[in-house]
């Protein structure tokens, strides 16, 4: 467990941990590459990617752009785009897969 000494950020993790979903993403709840991207592949880890054994069926589709966030936890706090948006739960780093982008 981690210690937090802002009380509302010790909310946040416990609200984050015990919820896997971010319930401001209306697109894909786990996206781990952009700010609110469709069900990305990409980035260590992704749910739907080969790299993570959490979600192996879930589908991918086509990424968005890395914003600034934490790979493999969607829609961080530190999204410009979506500042109150709860991050996920973090996947698993697999770096033995590596997608290009370009």
């Amino acid at each position: 467990m981690w210690y937090v000494k802002n009380p509302t950020e010790k909310a946040l993790l416990e609200t984050t941990i015990s919820s896997p979903f971010s319930p401001l993403s209306p697109v894909s709840p786990f996206s781990p590459c952009g700010p609110g991207g469709p069900k990305c592949p990409s980035g260590p880890g992704g749910p739907g990617s080969p790299s993570s054994p959490l979600f192996p069926l879930r589908p991918t589709g086509p990424c968005t752009p890395c914003g600034p966030i934490f790979p493999g936890r969607p829609l961080s706090p530190l999204s410009p785009l979506f500042p109150l948006s709860p991050a996920g739960p973090v996947a698993p780093v697999n770096n033995k897969h590596t997608i290009n982008l370009l």
